[in-house]
């Protein structure tokens, strides 16, 4: 196992004989990349567009990838305290600026200082053996009043012919956060979630059903679901303690575009998402009772693995 630096652009990657992993500090910590070298897989989502924007909404930049966020995933007004009312930014405050990073003992050390929140998000990246890489993250709220929040891992996965996703057996709900064009899905309604019962969540995945689909799973006792791609007969499995990260987000995007000419009105991905949280805002989580909090000087610390496995 090893690390090459790019020094022009930054970008870092962890290779061993099973898997290459490519991180972009400079955008927003950003896993640009996560490729099986055995099967030639890329587990991440790589985004089409040629010509993106820069507007300040998380669709405006290249959404490829594996991203953080923090302290919210749809945009929101900060609830209480001194910060009342302050807009938070859409998918949070890390996706938008450059991280610091730096290699030490074959780990990708990198953290985020977010100015608006007084608060510090470090984050260390490595690959625990040819197939496992692993995350181990460190949020510190620095300053003198407790501090709200969500955190959810980002990642958007590639969808291909066979694709399907595994998820906790005891998943026996779930939480509408998001549908569209997905009869009778109400958000913010739980459901029942049991194999079978939602055709269009089966395989194969296909652009043509033009539906979007946001859930999230009750609070679990064991985070473990994986994405498996049938045809090479392999996965990718996450694993997650649920002392620390309790709920799983689960997205899945087929051919959905709020602008029927859009670029994503083509394009299939799916997210499986360890979270903190019932809901993508500070607003849902506290109707579902699932607000995490800081305490002033407070960090708390979560692990996240990624583990390559044959079907």
């Amino acid at each position: 196992m090893h690390i090459d630096q790019d020094s022009r652009s930054e970008r870092v990657a962890l290779e061993s004989p099973d898997l290459r992993i490519v991180i972009d500090p400079r955008e927003g910590g950003k896993i640009r990349s996560l490729l099986s070298t055995r099967t030639k897989i890329e587990y991440l989502y790589q985004d089409p567009r040629r010509d993106i924007g820069n507007g300040p909404s998380y669709g405006d930049h290249d959404i490829s990838g594996f991203e953080e966020c923090f302290p919210t995933v749809w945009p929101c007004d900060y609830p209480d305290g001194k910060r009342q009312g302050l807009a938070l930014r859409d998918h949070g405050y890390l996706w938008h600026r450059p991280w610091k990073a730096r290699i030490e003992n074959g780990r990708v050390v990198m953290h985020c200082n977010i100015p608006e929140l007084e608060c510090l998000f470090e984050r260390v990246c490595w690959l625990e053996s040819n197939r496992s890489f692993r995350l181990d993250y460190r949020i510190t709220n620095n300053d003198d009043e407790p501090l709200s929040y969500v955190y959810s891992a980002h990642p958007l996965l590639a969808a291909y012919e066979g694709t399907r996703l595994i998820l906790p057996e005891e998943m026996a709900k779930a939480y509408v956060f998001f549908a569209a064009n997905m009869p009778g899905m109400s958000p913010g309604t739980w459901i029942d979630w049991r194999p079978g019962t939602i055709p269009s969540l089966q395989t194969p995945f296909t652009a043509q059903r033009q539906a979007c689909l946001k859930v999230y799973s009750p609070r679990l006792t064991s985070v473990r679901a994986a994405v498996l791609h049938s045809n090479e007969r392999e996965g990718l499995q996450f694993d997650v303690n649920a002392d620390q990260l309790p709920f799983l987000g689960v997205l899945y995007q087929q051919g959905y575009d709020s602008d029927p000419e859009g670029a994503f009105h083509s394009e299939v991905f799916l997210a499986l998402e360890p979270t903190s949280g019932v809901g993508d805002d500070l607003p849902t989580c506290q109707a579902t009772g699932t607000v995490c909090q800081l305490q002033p000087k407070e960090a708390k610390e979560y692990t996240i693995r990624l583990t390559l496995f044959d079907d």
